[in-house]
């Protein structure tokens, strides 16, 4: 689309899910010939939940080269805009969609035994380590590490069942969700070649308010 008055425009709002088609462009861009808004979620209004977007947004187009799509990544990208403009906090959407793109991308934490030694993690707090992989049992952990609490923990295994119904019910105050940020944010960021800026802005964000 070249023209910002073009009446594809109101179309093509930002994070909004659409049918496009496209024509072959000069260069490296394409050029939107038709477009069709498709029925269903709809993103705006508050600053956080459109930072929530962006990181979706940013993570799934970071992860597929052009014109090469990972398999999944655009449906759990919908899927995931979709749980953002439902949920009340945006920041349980997103992080659910951490979960399930470090999963799709083969990242996933290891969240039941340790992951330097093998053993059965205890039912207690643990210390995290992206570079392990997972967390780590106590004859693993150093003693400088900080330990996720055993709520968060238990959280971050239902995520990764995949079990959202029960994820939609559960009470989680802002101790909970930091940690749960903290955990997905160090493993993604650690297996990135770069840092995301949106994520970077959300956590500005939130020391600012």
């Amino acid at each position: 689309m070249r023209k910002q008055s073009s009446k594809l425009g109101p179309s093509l709002e930002l994070y909004g899910h659409v049918d496009v088609l496209l024509a072959k462009g000069r260069g490296e861009l394409d050029v939107v010939a038709q477009v069709q808004r498709i029925p269903g979620y709809r993103i705006e209004g508050e600053v956080e939940r459109m930072a929530h977007a962006a990181l979706i947004a940013e993570l799934a187009e970071r992860v597929c080269e052009d014109r090469h799509p990972l398999d999944g990544v655009y449906e759990l990208a919908v899927s995931s805009m979709d749980e953002l403009s439902r949920e009340s906090d945006p920041r349980r959407a997103s992080a659910w969609f951490l979960m399930t793109a470090l999963d799709l991308l083969g990242y996933a934490p290891q969240l039941i035994n340790c992951a330097s030694c093998g053993r059965p993690l205890e039912a207690r707090p643990a210390a995290f380590s992206p570079e392990a992989g997972g967390f780590l049992c106590d004859r693993c952990t150093l003693p400088a590490m900080d330990l996720v609490p055993l709520a968060a923990i238990k959280v971050l295994r239902l995520m990764a069942s995949g079990d959202l119904d029960t994820y939609r019910r559960l009470k989680l105050d802002d101790k909970i969700m930091d940690s749960i940020d903290g955990v997905l944010q160090t493993q993604l960021e650690y297996h990135m070649d770069r840092r995301l800026k949106s994520l970077a802005f959300l956590n500005r964000l939130r020391i600012a308010q």
